[in-house]
């Protein structure tokens, strides 16, 4: 979702956005990248090809484990057939078969009709006009984002935009997935354009939304169309009033972030890190990227301080081992390798 930060855009840079993404919880944002990451991959590349397929395996699982959990809330409630959705997504997603079984399991109770009685709560008036998203088994069911996949599409049921909508904003951090959700099927129809590409008609829909009132969610969207169209200024400009809306959206800290280290404006960008740890915005995140800003700038030493209090914390602990290790190799640190290797990196994808 965010501007890339450093370097060209090769594999290399989808499979190291992809591991971020992992490591942020941002499953569905890891999956992608990784799906993109395969597509550049050199045929020749066996080894990095292997790790990104492991890594995005990985990612697969975590969402499908989302899944199942929410397919348990779902049928706790007594909606039958929003469990059954997500029980289908669930085996279609994940990778490990342990976890596809017990998704496929868990949908294939859920059509026989006498278990779909039992999961119901008595039904309101008028209710029996529902109709189901679609038919099918979980073994047909297609999950979004498959833009680069390698195998063709199933046939059978595909996601409602609902749900693809759902599925796409559950990785945003903090109360964001909610937030966006509360805008409406009109910005989760500009929401779904935007991940097709479509920015154009999804800019006319975001700016008929921002006649009736400003919104730090929409103009954030709106800036990171007008960045990728070349507009930086403008984009600059609609990211600070986001922020004036909202000091608590870290999307837009990072996209101010990465907008400014693309521009080479590093100390701003230093600024805007140093603004979110204050602010205890995904401090984790914010502490490691400022790592990454302060290498840019040269400033190595400062760069190996910020990774290595990142170690202390589980979900960046293992990229920052990957920024630290060549720096010591360099050194000439090679008991500190070892230590970090075997720490951090041995039997991790």
């Amino acid at each position: 979702m965010f501007f890339g930060l450093f370097g060209k855009k090769d594999f290399r840079h989808y499979q190291n956005q992809g591991a971020k993404h992992l490591a942020a919880e941002r499953y569905s944002d890891a999956r992608v990248d990784f799906q993109e990451a395969l597509k550049l991959c050199p045929a020749e590349e066996h080894q990095e090809a292997a790790a990104i397929r492991q890594a995005m395996d990985q990612a697969c699982d975590k969402l499908g484990e989302l899944n199942l959990q929410e397919g348990e809330h779902a049928l706790r409630a007594g909606e039958a057939q929003k469990a059954h959705d997500h029980f289908c997504l669930a085996a279609d997603l994940a990778a490990d078969p342990g976890i596809k079984s017990r998704a496929r399991a868990e949908a294939a109770k859920l059509e026989q009709p006498e278990a779909q009685a039992e999961a119901k709560p008595a039904a309101p008036a008028g209710a029996g006009n529902y109709k189901p998203h679609g038919g099918g088994s979980c073994t047909t069911c297609k999950g979004h984002g498959d833009h680069h996949h390698e195998e063709p599409a199933p046939m059978g049921m595909s996601l409602s935009e609902e749900d693809q909508f759902f599925l796409m904003v559950q990785p945003l951090p903090g109360d964001l997935p909610g937030r966006y959700a509360d805008l409406g099927p009109k910005f989760a129809k500009a929401y779904l354009m935007i991940h097709e590409g479509n920015d154009r008609e999804a800019f006319t829909i975001l700016q008929e939304m921002l006649l009736s009132g400003e919104n730090d969610i929409v103009l954030y969207e709106v800036a990171l169309i007008m960045f990728r169209a070349g507009q930086i200024h403008e984009s600059e400009a609609l990211l600070n009033r986001a922020l004036a809306l909202n000091p608590q959206n870290a999307t837009v800290y990072l996209a101010l972030i990465h907008l400014m280290a693309g521009g080479g404006r590093y100390p701003q960008a230093i600024a805007v890190a140093q603004r979110m740890l204050e602010l205890n915005i995904i401090p984790d995140q914010a502490q490691f990227m400022l790592g990454e800003l302060h290498e840019a700038t040269g400033d190595t030493e400062r760069a190996m301080e910020l990774w290595t209090k990142s170690l202390e914390q589980p979900g960046m602990a293992k990229a920052a081992a990957e920024r630290l290790i060549p720096i010591l190799n360099r050194q000439g640190r090679t008991d500190d390798v070892k230590y970090l290797t075997k720490k951090y990196l041995k039997g991790c994808c």
